[in-house]
């Protein structure tokens, strides 16, 4: 079978997409980039509507690789790397949206397991209850001051730029069951401090750096006798 995307496996997560012509564009997409794995949570119509498989075109078989979720969670909760997309960018003022550019994605896309790319609705995005469910935000630029792009055609930017052949530098090499446990000591260590923005920005750094496998071990490690230190006071 044809893999896509270099051979890295992608989830493509879409968040109550509200516009049948767009869906039916998105399975053409998933078609064109070989993305095997679609998960929508609450669309606003049926998959099955005529009107999503005609703007399909020759992706309309892509129907069969969407699974229907009630929660972002259900459909990230195997994920090695959650990367949501967002077109407010506020570094400044707000550490839940400090976004990285979609073509740097390619430098920490994980060596193993699953990666999923989330996008939000197109009327208001992604909320910020969502936001804090992932470990990478991205926000695409443009030359002007608008830069909310239609849904299908930020999701066509975002499969070319991670799909580029040239090789990332520092792709992240954590496994699978260790960045799970690395996020949820992250949420535990953030509970007990009452500090979730600091737990957010950590989360950020954390995935953003491409970390290689010994590192990944250490921080596990560590962030584990924080936690455990933590439970004794």
């Amino acid at each position: 079978m044809k893999e896509g995307l270099n051979s890295k496996r992608i989830r493509l997560v879409l968040v109550g997409p509200e516009g049948k012509i767009n869906m039916g564009f998105i399975l053409r997409l998933a078609k064109n980039f070989s993305v095997n794995e679609i998960c929508v949570v609450n669309p606003a119509f049926r998959m099955e509507d005529p009107e999503i498989i005609e703007f399909s075109a020759k992706g309309k078989d892509m129907i069969k690789k969407v699974t229907i979720k009630e929660t972002l969670r259900e459909c990230i909760e195997d994920s090695s790397l959650v990367v949501c997309t967002t077109s407010k960018s506020r570094p400044e003022k707000d550490v839940l949206r400090y976004g990285v550019p979609p073509d740097y994605l390619r430098e920490v896309l994980p060596k193993e397991g699953l990666t999923s790319l989330v996008f939000g609705r197109e009327s208001v995005g992604l909320t910020r209850e969502e936001l804090k469910e992932c470990d990478v935000i991205s926000t695409l630029i443009t030359l002007s001051p608008y830069n909310v792009l239609n849904l299908s055609h930020a999701i066509a930017i975002y499969l070319y730029e991670i799909s580029k052949p040239e090789a990332p530098s520092n792709p992240l090499e954590c496994r699978p069951d260790t960045t799970k446990a690395i996020r949820k000591l992250i949420e535990e260590i953030t509970t007990n401090l009452k500090d979730e923005r600091g737990g957010i920005a950590l989360k950020h750094i954390i995935f953003r750096a491409g970390l290689k496998k010994s590192e990944c071990g250490a921080i596990y490690k560590f962030l584990k006798e924080i936690r455990v230190k933590l439970s004794r006071t």
